[in-house]
């Protein structure tokens, strides 16, 4: 086992972390990067310290608001990183996971297991397992930030991507460090670190069952029209029975005939004309090409279709398409673009991900004579029935929701406030989650005005869960929380006005977090929301 001895850490040398939480103020604490976690976090429990997990600065592992009387009883707040590596070090199949450095995987290829440490990315894991196994053997979490985002902050964030699967649905264990030894967690104990940011200890490796995908990827751009939300919902219905992923054993073949849509992906044409104002060669003359598609259709945002297929991607857009309409469920596919694997993969995702990295980019860069930035962005993922009309529902309250929010913009305008709405995110039936980021820009000494602007978005935002809530119930869907994990839930929870109110697979979820954090060390649970703390 990781010795808590082995690497003494002399704390009064350790730098300055250059964090800071989710209102942009900065954190005063140290930060350590280590290859062992276990034997950092216990000495810094032990000398007396507040541990925040940091990991590849990709999300939202540090989400909560900093306040200094928060850790007034500690020795002040060590912010742990996993020491990364350009390459992963495979070790003996047989490691067990508590046993593994940040930077090593254990395959059991014959039971279809890797256990991984928390400083790689899912893209070194993929690489790692591609040479072990075969090219087409993967661990199904589908970051858009594959290659960036570590796995100990994925997990503890509960992160998800296009597939819309949370890391449990293919995790057979955790090992969490939070003081004293290790402990490997698994089956429903999983939720005391899944999407508690660290909360409750840090995440020194995970242990995944890995899948074989087709042999090769694809996308394909839609343009269509976010105002007509059945036009939208009804592709997202007819899409539906090549996204669902019947999972086999592990390490089996994923199936679902011999194409699986792993992604369904929205991206605003307002967002795709800030990027390509941005972006390098030749990521910006393909996205010039499609904003030309959505002036030649007419629309304003582009549905983005990722997966996998043993076809090519011709083929693949023939076997979509009904037969009948020469549509792909009712959108003309005249103006479509299609990607293949490769170069051509790569260039698709840069555009896809160019877009709302620009728009969070944007909100925390300060401008020349304006004050900081304020930004909010929903977080609601939705799994729905592949029914047109539960569908369009849920699209419905997004478009009134942008349509207030341009309404502000353009009422504010005459204060100097500038408010700017980029849509982005997921429209998978079985997790609609389409993310719109509200940015707010004011004048220096402008801050009533820009607390006006704040006020009215979160109003409009709470209205916005309040339909999705009454929507769900009335289509038969399912509110699952959002990306950020179980912050998603505290929103989602105050804005519906009280646990009380939520579904009861979520305020299940809830009281389980609750228990785990009142549980967990306070060296570690000094940045939960009251709510989990029993206040």
């Amino acid at each position: 086992m990781t010795s808590v001895t082995a690497s003494p850490v002399d704390f009064a040398s350790l730098p300055r972390a250059e964090l800071a939480d989710d209102g942009g103020r900065a954190l005063d604490a140290l930060v350590l990067v280590t290859a062992d976690i276990c034997g950092a976090v216990a000495q810094a429990v032990a000398a007396g310290y507040a541990v925040m997990p940091t990991g590849g600065l990709t999300s939202a592992i540090g989400s909560f608001e900093y306040a200094k009387d928060g850790v007034a009883g500690f020795n002040g707040v060590v912010a742990i990183r996993p020491k990364g590596a350009l390459v992963a070090e495979v070790v003996d199949g047989c490691t067990p996971p508590e046993q593994l450095l940040t930077h090593q995987v254990a395959i059991d290829a014959a039971n279809g297991l890797i256990a991984v440490g928390a400083g790689l990315t899912f893209s070194q894991v993929n690489a790692a397992l591609a040479e072990a196994v075969n090219p087409c053997a993967r661990v199904l979490v589908d970051l858009t930030s594959i290659g960036s985002a570590y796995v100990g902050g994925v997990v503890a964030t509960g992160a998800m991507g296009p597939l819309r699967m949370r890391p449990s649905v293919t995790l057979e264990a955790v090992v969490l460090a939070d003081g004293g030894e290790a402990r490997v967690l698994s089956g429903d104990d999983l939720d005391a670190v899944e999407g508690l940011q660290g909360w409750t200890g840090m995440v020194v490796a995970a242990q995944f069952r890995f899948y074989e995908v087709p042999s090769s990827e694809f996308g394909l751009v839609l343009p269509v029209q976010g105002s007509d939300v059945d036009a939208v919902a009804g592709l997202l219905a007819y899409l539906e029975p090549w996204t669902q992923v019947n999972l086999p054993g592990a390490g089996g073949h994923l199936g679902n005939g011999d194409t699986v849509l792993n992604g369904v992906e929205l991206v605003s044409r307002d967002s795709l004309e800030d990027f390509v104002n941005h972006a390098p060669e030749p990521a910006r003359t393909k996205a010039q090409g499609l904003l030309q598609s959505c002036e030649y259709a007419g629309a304003d945002m582009l549905a983005c279709i990722t997966g996998w297929s043993e076809q090519t991607v011709d083929d693949v857009l023939f076997s979509l398409m009904d037969p009948e309409t020469e549509t792909i469920g009712g959108v003309m596919i005249e103006y479509g673009i299609g990607f293949s694997s490769g170069s051509e993969m790569e260039t698709f995702r840069a555009i896809r991900e160019g877009a709302p990295d620009l728009a969070r980019t944007k909100a925390r860069v300060k401008p020349e004579g304006k004050m900081k930035p304020w930004t909010s962005s929903t977080d609601i993922n939705l799994a729905a029935p592949a029914d047109t009309g539960a569908i369009s529902d849920v699209l419905t309250a997004y478009a009134d929701y942008r349509a207030a929010i341009r309404a502000l913009a353009k009422e504010m305008a005459p204060t100097g406030i500038e408010i700017e709405l980029a849509a982005y995110g997921h429209l998978s039936p079985h997790g609609i989650d389409p993310h719109h980021r509200v940015t707010v820009f004011a004048p220096e000494g402008q801050d009533a005005a820009l607390d006006e602007a704040r006020k009215a978005v979160l109003a409009f935002k709470r209205t916005l869960i309040h339909e999705l809530l009454n929507a769900a119930e009335r289509g038969g869907s399912r509110i699952t929380g959002g990306e950020k994990g179980i912050p998603s839930l505290v929103e989602i929870a105050r804005a519906a006005g009280g646990e009380d109110r939520l579904p009861a697979e979520l305020k299940t979820r809830l009281t389980r977090a609750r228990d785990a954090v009142m549980a967990a060390p306070v060296n570690f649970t000094f940045r939960a929301p009251a709510e989990l703390k029993g206040a």
